[in-house]
């Protein structure tokens, strides 16, 4: 009787013993499946993952340098978005080496645009100081005033929507910092500015006058002449990917 006992109670044990590893294999797996799809619903953005895929840009851009204010600068449309993109969330990043016009040494030049960030102290009228965040929007995306250039080109440019920053880019959107120097409409020669002195003369009464142009392009870039090429970038800061890049070749107009 108690052999039969002990020999039941070891068939138990025997069974227990075989079962075990199945079911540890088993749990091991589910385990491991459940962490993969945890995985694999963070990647996927299942589980409240923001999609920061940065946006696609295609634009046409070009840097003018007249040798006057007028005409000079720099210029861009927008040829297509993946979706539009807030120029709140751009940083426009510009470089370039150059020749100085009057000792002829190599000089390196560029800037940053940024929203939020003043980067154009211009002088209205009468004799005031504006503060402005260039370059300045036009046409698609910009809501208010859709057109850049009037008679008084201070208080257009100065619409809060047009500036970088406030408008969206879209098919069609445009980009303008323009040199300052006159009256756009009617060619008045200004008093200070672009192609007062000579030819070449870009430096303004006002030391701490900065238009359009020289916020974008940087400080002495009037010494930048047809052929030389200045690097312009555009950065989704969500990302910190570069959605736009090209060696822009400068032109006379």
């Amino acid at each position: 009787m108690t052999g039969m006992i002990c020999c039941t109670t070891y068939r138990i044990s025997e069974k227990e013993h075989a079962v075990s590893p199945v079911v540890g294999v088993m749990l091991m797996l589910v385990v491991t499946i459940i962490i993969a799809a945890v995985v694999a619903g963070f990647s996927g953005g299942l589980i409240g993952k923001v999609d920061n895929k940065a946006p696609s840009l295609s634009m046409d851009a070009k840097i003018i340098n007249m040798g006057s204010w007028a005409g000079s600068g720099f210029y861009a449309t927008v040829n297509s978005v993946s979706v539009p993109i807030a120029t709140r969330d751009l940083k426009i990043v510009t470089s370039w080496s150059a020749t100085n016009r009057t000792d002829y040494v190599t000089i390196l030049g560029g800037n940053t645009s940024l929203s939020g960030s003043t980067n154009v102290n211009v002088v209205g009228d009468p004799a005031t100081t504006v503060n402005l965040v260039a370059p300045f929007g036009g046409g698609p995306g910009v809501n208010g005033s859709e057109t850049i250039g009037s008679v008084d080109i201070v208080v257009n440019f100065s619409s809060r929507w047009q500036q970088f920053g406030n408008y969206s880019l879209m098919a069609g959107t445009t980009l303008a910092a323009p040199a300052c120097g006159g009256n756009l409409d009617t060619g008045e020669k200004a008093q200070t500015g672009y192609g007062v002195i000579n030819m070449f003369q870009y430096e303004p009464a006002e030391p701490t006058y900065v238009d359009p142009a020289t916020a974008v392009l940087g400080a002495r870039w009037e010494n930048l002449k047809a052929g030389d090429r200045v690097n312009v970038k555009v950065i989704y800061m969500p990302t910190g990917a570069i959605i736009f890049q090209k060696d822009i070749a400068v032109t006379e107009g």
